[in-house]
């Protein structure tokens, strides 16, 4: 395998288990123990790791390395603010649907809330004409991916408010679905301060 495809499946591995949660927030992601489990030299995982802190989706701790982030409340009402105003931006314009009787606009199906929210929010983002925002969407739902699964643990009606913003988009109902985004998205800044306190729980000290 070419030194470039290598690289290309490190990144590609490591970033889908920090997305899946593999690692504790808090947790020290050394290239040389990494390297181990992705089977590659310390190289290939250093690159990933200084890509995946460019993309945001780890931190650069200190000058001393790199880790798993650690989102305290402030941090996530600032990322569900950045969340709903660029799925805001991404349907303004939109003009309503009322050819779709039964909603001709598909969504794939999913069971979970993490699996449905990313869905939904990739799908607003690939109906925007603007490459920047999209970019900027799919980051923000990947930086996300994490506390999904708390937020619907501290949120009974996490999931039944998910389940009306995709009613709405599979309808074509756009003005709905953007004050339905920007309500969900005070909601989560509301619960901010318990899902942090989630997190803490999930974390380790750090070595």
């Amino acid at each position: 395998m070419s030194p470039g495809a290598t690289m290309e499946r490190v990144y590609l591995d490591l970033k889908a288990r920090i997305l899946s949660g593999a690692y504790p927030p808090g947790t020290r992601l050394e290239a040389a123990q990494l390297s181990r489990t992705l089977a590659s030299s310390a190289t290939p995982v250093r690159d990933a790791l200084y890509r995946l802190s460019g993309e945001r989706i780890i931190e650069s701790w200190h000058q001393e390395g790199f880790r798993q982030p650690l989102l305290g409340e402030a941090d996530l009402v600032d990322l569900y603010g950045w969340a709903g105003a660029l799925l805001s931006m991404a349907l303004k314009g939109r003009s309503p649907r009322p050819d779709l009787p039964g909603g001709l606009i598909e969504l794939a199906a999913h069971d979970s809330y993490p699996e449905a929210i990313e869905s939904l929010f990739r799908t607003i983002a690939t109906g925007s004409s603007n490459g920047e925002l999209r970019a900027a969407i799919v980051n923000m739902v990947e930086r996300s991916m994490t506390i999904r699964s708390l937020e619907v643990r501290v949120d009974a009606d996490a999931h039944d408010a998910l389940k009306a913003m995709a009613e709405d988009y599979r309808f074509g109902r756009w003005s709905a679905l953007r004050s339905k985004i920007t309500r969900f998205h005070r909601r989560r800044a509301g619960f901010a301060g318990r899902v942090a306190a989630e997190i803490r729980k999930r974390s380790e000290p750090l070595r």
